[in-house]
């Protein structure tokens, strides 16, 4: 099996070799963007997805200057402890999504729409059958400043949520405001339900960020309400381990290249 670093690069030089192409066809092509980080515990919507281990994480945007835009971004995970796997690491180890959108200007309201794949391409499918891991999500976010406050509105549905759950929905809030040059605060309350699950949940987070540079350090706490029953069913996991699911704290440590061709 290839290392996830290397899955990494493999997915990065793809994107890079085509936007390098169209860049020599047209002049104004956009930008290409990347990011290297490395977390203390993936958290996706309150849940960890790394049985709260270390997660190194990568993405590489494309951008238009008419609003379109594109990328891949992938992550470590272990759903470790999951009801259905044998043994650990059976399930999948690492994540690459895929998406792509447009951003529309309402007069002075920003309105993104967005295609969403969440990929697990070594789910292993004698353990999970029928259901797959993988599952796509339109999602729809509607942005407004006023003044230094920053609020953001999400919405999301999938037609066949992860592992065969049936149709999901998702809503949340999110804010943010800027405490100094160099450092922000912002919070994201959001609710998430899917038709199979024996309850529908809310997550939270809220934390600190701190910018110097390339580089960006982001604190914060995280958790859910979610219930030992609820957390099996959104992780696979047993009734009787729902840590995954509790509040805790997640520190990131990001490093950005705005331009990839112009460092």
């Amino acid at each position: 099996m290839k290392s996830l670093g290397l899955k990494l690069a493999l997915a990065a030089g793809t994107l890079v070799t085509l936007a390098t192409t169209a860049a020599q066809a047209d002049d104004d092509w956009g930008t290409v963007s990347a990011y290297v980080a490395v977390t203390s515990d993936y958290r996706f919507r309150g849940i960890s997805q790394n049985d709260s281990n270390v997660s190194p994480q990568a993405s590489i945007n494309w951008s238009g200057s008419d609003g379109f835009y594109a990328g891949v971004w992938s992550s470590k995970t272990n759903w470790s402890g999951v009801a259905f796997s044998p043994v650990d690491q059976a399930t999948p180890t690492f994540e690459v999504d895929l998406y792509a959108g447009k951003h529309f200007d309402l007069g002075g309201w920003d309105l993104n729409v967005e295609a969403y794949y969440y990929a697990y391409p070594d789910a292993d499918k004698n353990i999970l059958g029928p259901k797959d891991a993988s599952f796509f999500e339109g999602i729809f976010q509607l942005s407004h400043s006023f003044g230094d406050l920053s609020l953001t509105a999400t919405g999301a549905v999938s037609p066949e949520f992860s592992l065969g759950g049936g149709t999901g929905g998702y809503i949340a809030g999110t804010a943010s405001y800027p405490l100094t040059d160099w450092l922000s605060i912002s919070g994201t309350v959001g609710h998430q339900w899917v038709d199979a699950a024996p309850t529908d949940y809310t997550h939270f987070d809220i934390g600190l960020t701190a910018t110097y540079r390339h580089w960006a350090l982001d604190v914060r706490a995280n958790g859910t309400d979610l219930n030992s029953l609820g957390c099996a069913f959104y992780m696979g996991s047993s009734i009787f381990n729902n840590s995954v699911c509790t509040t805790g704290v997640v520190a990131t440590l990001t490093y950005n290249i705005p331009d990839v061709f112009n460092p």
